[in-house]
């Protein structure tokens, strides 16, 4: 087997393409008021020597033109004024989520480092003894913090655009494997036999089924049902993963793929949805998710081919 690289009724899909939205507004309206600017200093000169050329000619149109010359000003300027009201606000909102990012970071990094430090000073002033129980604690939330600055870099290099991905020709159906495979407990796997290949970034690919089926395993009970299911359609491959646990709440649809989202009983980051949103989107795919409170989850990732 080939190995690879390691790194509801309520129905909610993102139809956003990849990197679009708020991030790259302003950036977007300084080329829209630069030729916006342009077309009126172009204009201006137009009236400018249509006016001079009247003068010379038919000098009681004049008073006319220029009503209609200062109707047309006034209008762009109230044009100019309504855009630079929303680029403001775009300006603040961007603000705010900054703002709320460096938030969310601090809270995140807080509770592993607050665990990290009262464990150490234990050790130290012999309250813990250094055997080895005391010993893997500490490497375990040093290795969660590490997993979850290595979140944080691909989700900040993904919504700059600056993601890079490393395709090659897969089979969908040995890396699904692969995957399940490392799993600490069973996953029901269903791939066609004749399953066609697809070019994707294996890595990213593994990554997004990583967090889906962590996601699963977390909120269904050990004698509950987690599956994968594998599917070629005529413009694009499928991948399902269904589990039978407590589902998710109408009222968290709506945010499940925002960062830090999370609800009250997941022991996560909250960024692990939202990671494979931005690589699958990265891929030029979709993503979607089926759930309902008491009746499991259903995520279909599709990727085209």
């Amino acid at each position: 087997m080939r190995g690879y690289g390691q790194s509801p009724p309520w129905r909610w899909r993102d139809q956003r393409p990849p990197f679009a939205g708020r991030h790259r507004m302003p950036r977007a309206f300084v080329r829209r008021m630069g030729c916006a600017f342009a077309a009126l200093i172009a204009l201006a000169a137009l009236g400018a020597s249509t006016l001079v050329s009247l003068l010379w000619r038919s000098p009681q149109r004049v008073v006319a033109i220029s009503l209609g010359a200062i109707a047309l000003i006034f209008a762009l300027a109230m044009v100019f004024r309504v855009a630079i009201r929303r680029v403001g606000r775009a300006f603040a909102e961007q603000d705010r989520l900054r703002r709320q990012l460096m938030a969310d970071v601090a809270h995140e990094l807080r509770t592993p480092l607050a665990i990290l430090q009262g464990r150490v000073e234990g050790l130290l002033d012999g309250v813990y003894p250094r055997d080895e129980h005391h010993l893997a604690e500490l490497l375990e939330e040093t290795r969660h913090l590490s997993r979850l600055v290595e979140d944080l870099g691909t989700l900040a290099n993904a919504e700059a655009g600056a993601l890079e991905l490393r395709k090659e020709i897969v089979d969908l159906g040995d890396l699904v494997r692969d995957v399940v495979a490392a799993l600490p407990r069973q996953v029901a796997v269903a791939v066609p036999a004749d399953l066609p290949t697809v070019e994707v970034d294996p890595v990213r690919i593994r990554q997004v089924l990583l967090n889906l089926l962590a996601n699963a395993l977390r909120h269904t009970p050990v004698d509950g049902a987690v599956s994968v299911e594998v599917l070629a359609r005529p413009q694009q491959m499928l991948i399902r993963v269904r589990d039978s646990g407590s589902g998710i709440a109408p009222e968290d649809l709506p945010r499940i793929f925002e960062r830090f989202q999370k609800g009250s009983d997941s022991g996560g980051s909250g960024l692990g949805l939202a990671i494979a949103r931005k690589l699958v989107l990265a891929h030029g795919g979709d993503i979607a998710i089926d759930s309902a409170p008491g009746k499991g989850t259903e995520v279909t990732v599709s990727l085209p081919r």
